[in-house]
């Protein structure tokens, strides 16, 4: 049996949730991870999940943890289509794409997203329900990531950082494109841009992709086939309708400090 716990606004979930769409898998059980509602903190998850994290697959009883791991086990699970290059050395180099992808374009994006969104949210409970939500956290790194995105906004080092890391990857993904292939890894949809896709229908819900890919044309390209791809449509990747106006609305209110700050880190970086 092939369970996949997860949330549906939930970026990491919709890796796993584009990977069964590209396998065209229908045999799997959902189980709904209510984030908002704090079931990711339920003793009985945490006892598979004990980063209070989605999403989490459960195949036949072994657990398998953290997006990127589970969108891999799943294309060698269900080998058609391919979603790794036949090549060991492109295999290779596609996973240094999702290891960046992973470990700096996450945090970018999640503190983008508290930066602009969760913020307000956060700011406007009750001190107790605050002081309630930040003990109920499991990771201290995150803990302390967010903590600084809320009472520092665009001030916090971790929203620059989140700039500086995806002034990087779309310049990567632009030149990687020059030789005028349609993916990362050439003509084959990989697991490298499956893996991006989530982050970056994120940043869009923000209203941050604009500024970094109206000059950056190839990868505009790449971005708009990736959203046309059926995986991505079926598995709904993206904000709800409800999250995208609540992202709409609030990120208009922070986007001059974006780009504000986005302005400094090209004068001086640039």
């Amino acid at each position: 049996m092939l369970e996949l716990y997860y949330f549906e606004n939930s970026i990491c979930s919709e890796r796993a949730l584009m990977t069964l769409a590209e396998k065209s898998v229908t045999d799997w059980v959902p189980r709904h991870v209510h984030l908002f509602e704090h079931q990711q903190f339920d003793p009985e998850y945490l006892k598979i999940n004990p980063k209070a994290q989605v999403p989490t697959l459960v195949h036949d009883g072994e657990i398998i943890r953290e997006s990127s791991l589970i969108a891999d086990y799943l294309d060698d699970l269900y080998p058609e289509p391919p979603l790794k290059p036949q090549s060991l050395t492109a295999t290779a180099q596609m996973r240094e794409w999702i290891k960046d992808t992973d470990e700096a374009g996450y945090e970018g994006v999640a503190s983008l997203s508290f930066v602009a969104v969760f913020r307000a949210k956060l700011l406007a409970m009750p001190e107790d329900d605050l002081k309630a939500y930040w003990e109920g956290q499991t990771v201290l790194e995150r803990t302390q990531r967010q903590q600084s995105c809320v009472y520092e906004g665009y001030e916090s080092p971790y929203a620059l950082r989140a700039i500086a890391t995806w002034e990087r990857i779309f310049s990567k993904i632009e030149d990687v494109l020059k030789d005028g292939r349609t993916w990362i890894m050439g003509e084959q949809f990989t697991l490298a841009d499956l893996n991006l896709a989530p982050f970056v229908a994120r940043l869009d819900g923000l209203q941050l992709v604009e500024p970094w890919l109206q000059d950056r044309p190839r990868a505009q390209n790449w971005w708009q086939a990736t959203q046309a791809r059926p995986s991505y449509i079926e598995a709904r990747v993206g904000p709800s309708a409800d999250e995208t106006e609540t992202m709409r609305i609030e990120g208009a209110k922070v986007v001059g400090d974006f780009e504000q700050k986005r302005a400094e880190y090209l004068a001086a970086y640039g």
